[in-house]
């Protein structure tokens, strides 16, 4: 137990350490209250968006989205058409804002029933173009085809989640920016490598690793002890994060409505095929960084236990995460080409909105595997290399 206490110390509980997660704390609370109220501007505005949004709720009606659109042509005329652009400008304007995400559902509802316009480069989405498309499978004789399973699995599921409804899920809607957002992987993985970075190379770069390795405790129940002080550092700056952005979220309206809607409600997850509640993709979501988390933090260790230098470390960690961030920002020409190595890079997997915000199958060896599933395995091979490699790195060394 000394043991693990004095590797969770070197990592976390030492003054510049701890004055790191102060600020940390800090940085990660303004972005939570002033996200919300940058979404949606006084108390009194949102008490009063609550009240007209409560008569909206409930499935489509095409004359407040009639009204709604007039409204919204109006608007967008003037602040352009980008939905959080709008709401920004007219914060103190609940009955604007109820109009622009009301015209915004009725678009996701006419997307739900006729599909993606047929020049779309995104993924087949909607009752109407599934059912075009695997008329045209079978027609050409392809049911067999891994491309008529997706799509047939797509359409099973679309039909059974329904048509869209309207919610109040505007904080559930910020919170989940909050999390699924290439902004949260630079507050989170950032701050994290530099926290991990010493676990192994702070002994090796003053020549003491040998000696520490070759005592009493052993390699292996010292390397383990570094691995578990890894984890819990990680858990820890993750859960940091999760608790100041939804705590100082919330707290500027003190309403948690919309808790228990679709998350197909949330314009993000409006294609996802998941019958998630908006409460329970907090919980998969806050699970999902807590994982990621992890995983990264193992692929620091393994890099610290090939380096002398803690800054080095940090580096060669830091340009892993912005290769794949640029990776997944390219054109989709060159995505196709590598498509697996961006689906599974840092940039993308590590994002709920990436692995659970739309359909996406894999073919295994003539399996259907879905994104998440996928997601996991991968990650955890991934992980599991990174123990290997520590382990046996370790082991092979000598005392001086």
């Amino acid at each position: 137990m000394s043991l693990f206490y004095f590797e969770l110390r070197k990592l976390l509980f030492h003054k510049k350490t701890s004055l790191l997660l102060l600020c940390l704390f800090a940085l990660y609370s303004v972005i939570g209250f002033t996200s919300t109220i940058f979404l949606i501007g006084s108390n009194d505005s949102y008490r009063a968006y609550e009240k007209m949004a409560a008569v909206y709720e409930g499935s489509f009606d095409s004359e407040k989205a009639a009204e709604a659109e007039r409204i919204y042509n109006e608007v967008s005329a003037r602040y352009g058409t980008d939905s959080r652009m709008i709401a920004r400008s007219v914060k103190d304007q609940p009955e604007i804002i109820l109009a622009v995400n009301y015209y915004a559902y009725a678009q996701r509802v006419e997307e739900y029933w006729n599909g993606t316009p047929p020049e779309s480069a995104e993924e087949p989405y909607g009752i109407a173009l599934l059912k075009s498309k695997l008329t045209e499978l079978e027609s050409q004789g392809k049911q067999d085809t891994f491309a008529y399973g997706e799509l047939s699995d797509a359409l099973q599921c679309l039909t059974e989640l329904g048509e869209p409804a309207f919610a109040n899920i505007l904080l559930w809607e910020n919170l989940f920016n909050n999390w699924g957002e290439h902004m949260m992987q630079f507050l989170l993985f950032v701050p994290l490598a530099f926290i991990i970075a010493p676990v192994f190379a702070v002994e090796r770069s003053s020549g003491m690793d040998n000696l520490i390795l070759s005592s009493r405790h052993g390699r292996k129940k010292i390397v383990t002890t570094k691995l578990l002080s890894v984890l819990v550092a990680s858990t820890v700056v993750v859960t940091l994060y999760l608790a100041a952005t939804f705590l100082f979220g919330f707290l500027p309206h003190k309403s948690l409505h919309g808790w228990n809607a679709a998350i197909q409600s949330i314009p993000t997850y409006a294609r996802s095929m998941f019958p998630f509640k908006a409460w329970q993709l907090a919980l998969v979501g806050a699970a999902w960084l807590l994982f990621t988390g992890a995983v990264y933090s193992l692929i620091v260790s393994f890099i610290s236990s090939r380096m002398k230098s803690q800054m080095g470390t940090a580096g060669i960690s830091l340009v892993l995460l912005f290769v794949n961030v640029g990776l997944a920002a390219m054109g989709d020409t060159v995505l196709q080409k590598i498509q697996p190595l961006v689906d599974f890079g840092l940039a993308n997997v590590t994002l709920i909105k990436e692995v659970f915000g739309a359909h996406k199958l894999f073919d295994v060896f003539g399996v259907s595997i879905s994104y998440p599933v996928m997601a996991v395995f991968v990650l955890t091979s991934v992980a599991g290399l990174a123990v290997f490699g520590i382990y046996r790195g370790q082991r092979s060394r000598t005392a001086a």
